[in-house]
């Protein structure tokens, strides 16, 4: 596993490793099934957390999952990729995924004044979701403003892809990926607390 203490080197070492295990046990027959286009069937909005993985959704994601990673799984920040996923790709499926001890909706919460502009900019989209919701850091606190965006972001879907959805070309779901057992339903269960199938 890498961590942070290893020499930068030895990290670069270890993912040339990795790779080239992958490489080894992937066909020449795996890869062409992708190389002249992508034919993914779910546009994922998921957080940039290194604790949320497409893995957790499926074992091998390759040409399956579009994947567009902000802090705080939204929509507007990322908007063109989004678009991309459901107007050009056509996937059938958007997945707004949030989770446990989401580090977006904590430093929202705590107030982010001294953050370098770039952070702040893409934490103002949170305001209109988060804005009537307690601040206060309680864990209580934290995962009532982490469901409540992730209904939000599936809010601000609906509306984009109105006639996707309307012409069952779209189905959104808005999940909650839980590693901390916070629902009680088991570690690292991928909760469904949301979804629009027209």
């Amino acid at each position: 596993m890498l961590n942070k203490n290893l020499d930068k080197n030895k990290i670069i070492s270890m993912i040339l490793d990795n790779n080239l295990n992958f490489a080894k046990t992937h066909s020449e027959e795996y890869f062409s099934s992708f190389q002249d286009s992508q034919q993914p069937i779910i546009t994922l909005v998921s957080c940039s957390d290194s604790r949320v993985q497409n893995n957790v959704l499926s074992p091998d994601a390759t040409n399956q999952i579009f994947t567009i990673e902000n802090i705080g799984n939204q929509i507007l920040p990322s908007e063109g990729s989004v678009d991309y996923g459901i107007l050009h790709l056509k996937t059938p499926l958007l997945i707004i995924l949030g989770h446990s001890d989401c580090g977006a909706i904590k430093a929202f919460m705590g107030g982010y004044e001294n953050e370098k502009e770039s952070i702040k900019n893409d934490l103002d989209f949170l305001r209109p979701a988060l804005k009537n919701l307690p601040n206060e850091l309680t864990p209580e606190n934290i995962l009532k403003n982490i469901i409540a965006n992730i209904h939000y972001q599936v809010k601000i879907a609906s509306q984009k892809y109105s006639r996707q959805i309307q012409s069952k070309e779209l189905a959104i779901v808005g999940a909650f990926y839980d590693f901390t057992n916070e629902l009680h339903h088991g570690y690292g269960k991928i909760n469904i607390i949301n979804q629009n199938f027209g």
